[in-house]
């Protein structure tokens, strides 16, 4: 029993719900320096909406991509778990515990709804989130293999996961939150393809259509420079605009995101002088969560103003 709990606490790698969680965390402290009031209780429901739909991913990813897994290189993000490549008499036990969690997930979101009287657009936009999330590698849509894989990504980074936190605080989706789906998108791309770029071999094997199968991790590595640009462009352009009055001053977050990109640029080095690839995915994983937690970090003191 004691081992079946180990390898199911694998299968859930649990490190991935504190990029959601951080994630979650901005997109409410946008909402409230927007000027909604902070509510616990919408604060930990809401976040268990997403909590669940991100638990139900990394069950049901290992379990649809369990034969693609096989030959896979398995980094903290990328890979899989490898625990039903080892132990494949647990593929019904992965299953059935990603369609609990999914289904749990979207009871809170009803349950939410109906507890704070929010509009029919939270359930849509909660459970249009935790289908994407399963349909990522699940049949039929397997958004992974069909070249939507990115596009999956880039929406849960950039409006998903920081959008169910500031319409679980704020009651709907307005244009305080609209502009940041722009930089937050780039860097959901950036973490993408920084992911991609173990598995390009056996992604390529598998059938997975995506940036980095179709024109190689170079290419890859140079798209996710261009993105990082582009975050800390879009950043400056809001903040130099003023059209947020300055809540939230996003100064020492546009100098911050300087971060992602030499990370970025350090990985095209570490790529062209290395043929282990793992070098510059930790490096830039890391970049991204230590920006993500940067920016929270000022926002959380802005809030406190």
């Amino acid at each position: 029993m004691t081992k079946i709990l180990r390898l199911v606490l694998r299968l859930a790698r649990l490190h991935f719900l504190f990029l959601g969680f951080m994630l979650y965390l901005m997109g409410y402290l946008l909402a409230i320096l927007g000027g909604v009031g902070f509510d616990l209780g919408k604060f930990v429901s809401g976040y268990l909406i997403l909590g669940l739909a991100q638990l139900s991913v990394s069950f049901s990813n290992d379990y649809f991509d369990r034969y693609s897994d096989r030959n896979s290189a398995k980094t903290a993000f990328s890979g899989g778990s490898k625990v039903l490549v080892e132990h494949p008499e647990l593929e019904g036990l992965a299953l059935k515990t990603a369609i609990f969690l999914l289904a749990t997930s979207m009871l809170a979101t009803a349950f939410f709804t109906f507890a704070y009287s929010y509009s029919h657009w939270f359930p849509i936009f909660g459970i249009s989130g935790a289908l994407a999330g399963w349909f990522y590698s699940a049949p039929p849509l397997m958004l992974a293999y069909r070249g939507l894989g990115e596009l999956t990504t880039v929406l849960a980074v950039g409006v998903m996961m920081p959008g169910i936190g500031y319409f679980a605080a704020s009651g709907s989706i307005d244009f305080s939150f609209l502009v940041f789906i722009f930089p937050l998108s780039c860097y959901g791309l950036f973490f993408i393809l920084t992911v991609e770029l173990p598995d390009v071999e056996t992604d390529r094997i598998a059938h997975k259509t995506n940036i980095v199968v179709k024109w190689g991790r170079k290419a890859g590595t140079y798209i996710s420079v261009i993105a990082t640009v582009l975050g800390t462009v879009f950043l400056a352009a809001i903040h130099l605009s003023g059209i947020l009055e300055g809540k939230p001053d996003l100064e020492w977050i546009t100098l911050l995101s300087v971060i992602p990109i030499v990370a970025a640029i350090a990985a095209i080095q570490e790529s062209a002088e290395r043929r282990n690839v793992f070098p510059p995915v930790t490096i830039s994983t890391s970049a991204m969560i230590l920006f993500i937690c940067l920016v929270d970090t000022i926002l959380l003191f802005q809030s406190l103003r």
